[in-house]
């Protein structure tokens, strides 16, 4: 017998973020790997290159450019130019209003609701279409056209934290789609239960795989943010990469680094291009410039190491927002769903936490880091992790090492795929 036929694959992610997501990237990866045709279909953001992969068997194919000029508690404004292989009654429902969290979900139901008679309909005839989140859940069905369909939950979104009629409507869709996937993706054993349990379904449907970028974990100490922004020598940086936003702390941390100890500086990165964002402005209004660096345009996937790498430790607080569907238990639940954590614990970066976050636990027992109660604490978190720093960056790695291992687990992910043959 020859060797089977690779499969043609989707994946819809309706957000311009992805080479922040590790799992996303890792799965488009290792599918082609595995000998597939994989089809992503994501969005590009204005100003930057579109991602790019190892693997020639993936092909990106843009939903559209979405041109992100305000990242605020209060949204995000977008302006976005429609991919032309879109039918045009299909395009203007993509237009979306985001939230903080990550790029936001809960208006994007809109795009189902207007797209699913419209979309993709001169798309070749998809083997496995995998929906990212709610709002990607339902487009991917549009594409699939009866083909089997996947669920690939990043964000937990649950009924009885719903607020508004739109949250609602998503949540009706991603139940009944959820229910028809032949397998569902999420991060770790907690998270799948909150899932499973909200939308009714059977605990085999669950494949656990961590958001996680590639191993193997190692520490390779850089200068990147010493050369950045012309830092002495014996600087130590705190790191807090990622989204902006209330959830995050991150006001109050900046507020906090005057207090740590000498030669300690904080450097925000952002995953987004944030030059513009009145929510910066307010952060630079409050931050000591000795002490505080804004780093406000993403770099590509592929650069990415050496920022993380030129950090000593890795700073990340979740905070619950009632005022949004996402903010709320999602956060409480972090699991194994950071993929910022991800990123600190494979670079060997000691890691300083919320209390208030699932993932506390785990830093206080594995001593890869330590949570705290507030960031008032931080500066006596920072003293404690220098005095035995060798020590809490070898139990990072090995933490890594022991639960965050992608390629493992999406062995699993794998063989469900080729067993719809």
């Amino acid at each position: 017998m020859g060797a089977a036929l690779g499969m043609r694959i989707g994946i819809v992610y309706p957000r311009a973020n992805i080479d922040t997501v590790p799992s996303l990237v890792g799965a488009a990866e290792l599918l082609a790997e595995a000998g597939h045709e994989v089809h992503l279909f994501t969005y590009a953001a204005a100003g930057q290159p579109l991602p790019a992969f190892e693997s020639a068997g993936v092909r990106l194919r843009p939903l559209g450019v979405e041109g992100l000029a305000e990242h605020s508690t209060a949204g995000l404004r977008n302006a976005v130019k429609r991919a032309n292989w879109l039918p045009t009654v299909a395009r203007a429902p993509l237009i979306r209003t985001y939230r903080v969290l990550g790029a936001g979900l809960a208006n994007s139901s809109r795009l189902a609701a207007r797209a699913r008679s419209a979309v993709a309909e001169r798309e070749q005839p998809f083997d496995c279409v995998i929906g990212v989140d709610p709002d990607g859940l339902a487009l991917a069905h549009t594409i699939a056209r009866g083909a089997p369909l996947a669920y690939f939950s990043l964000e937990l979104l649950l009924s009885y934290e719903l607020s508004t009629p739109v949250d609602r409507q998503l949540k009706v869709q991603e139940r009944e789609l959820s229910r028809q996937a032949e397998f569902v993706i999420v991060q770790d054993e907690a998270r799948g239960k909150l899932l499973a349990d909200d939308n009714d379904l059977p605990l085999d449907r669950l494949v656990l795989v961590p958001n996680a970028p590639p191993g193997p974990a190692r520490r390779m100490p850089g200068r990147f943010w010493h050369s950045r922004f012309n830092l002495p020598p014996d600087t130590r940086v705190v790191l807090h990469a990622g989204s902006l936003g209330d959830w995050t702390g991150v006001e109050d941390l900046v507020q906090s680094a005057t207090t740590w100890p000498d030669r300690w500086v904080f450097v925000v990165h952002t995953r987004y291009d944030a030059e513009s964002s009145a929510y910066v402005e307010r952060l630079r209004a409050q931050s000591d410039p000795e002490r505080v660096f804004l780093s406000l345009k993403p770099v590509p996937r592929q650069d990415y190491d050496a920022l993380i790498d030129g950090a000593d430790v890795g700073l990340a607080f979740y905070i619950p927002d009632p005022g949004s569907a996402f903010t709320q238990r999602n956060l409480l639940t972090l699991g194994l769903s950071s993929g910022k954590l991800a990123y600190y614990l494979r670079a060997g970066l000691p890691v300083v936490v919320n209390r208030d976050a699932s993932i506390a636990g785990e830093v206080d027992r594995h001593e890869m880091g330590i949570a705290v109660q507030s960031p008032a604490d931080v500066g006596a978190a920072l003293e404690r992790i220098q005095r035995e720093y060798d020590r809490y960056s070898g139990n990072a790695i090995a933490f890594f090492e022991k639960y965050l291992d992608f390629r493992r687990a999406f062995s699993e992910v794998t063989r469900r795929v080729d067993a719809l043959r």
